[in-house]
């Protein structure tokens, strides 16, 4: 049997930020560097699976309010000793209806969490109804340069899904977004850097 994703995260909690270091991860930089030009000080931004904070930080240093979601008791356990956010709720992000009313947020973050849910309308569904209109919403996405649809992670056992552009885009029309820029990274699988995972950091803004 497969384990969950929220198992997976709670055993690697105390290693996550090491390991983003060794892999060379700048996915939550990628994002802050994407929103920057829209985000003013005092604003809010909710942190969709925002594990040990890695990825709301830098909001955080730039003034936000950060409110965090994830399905990781443990990680949370992690962010709050980190004492930046302003609140923290565990919420199952694609079960669960998330804990916040609608048009909450100026901005939306969601970083290094899609590529572990082949479907993503419901948490496109739930960025649209917490997030102001005119607000941004800004995530990542693996992505495969052969047209790949999943593999199953040698060293968790997890599916890990990819979302092409068409894919991408089609959600955000879908749920009342527009794309404003989006820019391709990449990241090291594993620690020994042998191999290199495609990622798209993706800006959109509420319509």
């Amino acid at each position: 049997m497969k384990p969950s994703i929220i198992e997976v995260h709670d055993k690697s909690a105390d290693v996550y930020d090491n390991m983003s270091v060794l892999i060379e991860y700048h996915g939550h930089e990628v994002l802050f560097g994407l929103d920057y030009e829209y985000l003013y000080p005092g604003s809010s931004v909710l942190d969709v699976g925002i594990g040990t904070g890695l990825s709301s930080y830098l909001f955080y240093k730039a003034g936000l309010k950060v409110y965090g979601i994830d399905g990781s008791k443990k990680m949370l356990d992690i962010c709050k000793k980190k004492e930046f956010a302003t609140e923290l709720k565990l919420c199952d992000l694609v079960v669960d209806r998330w804990p916040y009313e609608d048009a909450k947020f100026e901005n939306t973050v969601a970083c290094g969490v899609f590529h572990f849910f082949e479907k993503l309308d419901r948490v496109f569904e739930e960025a649209n109804r917490v997030t102001k209109i005119g607000g941004t919403f800004s995530f990542t996405v693996m992505v495969s340069e052969e047209g790949l649809l999943s593999y199953t992670d040698t060293g968790s056992g997890l599916s890990i899904y990819y979302h092409n552009d068409f894919q991408i885009i089609e959600l955000l029309n879908k749920y009342g977004f527009t794309v404003l820029k989006y820019i391709t990274f990449f990241v090291y699988k594993t620690p020994d850097k042998k191999e290199k995972s495609m990622l798209r950091g993706y800006l959109a803004k509420k319509i």
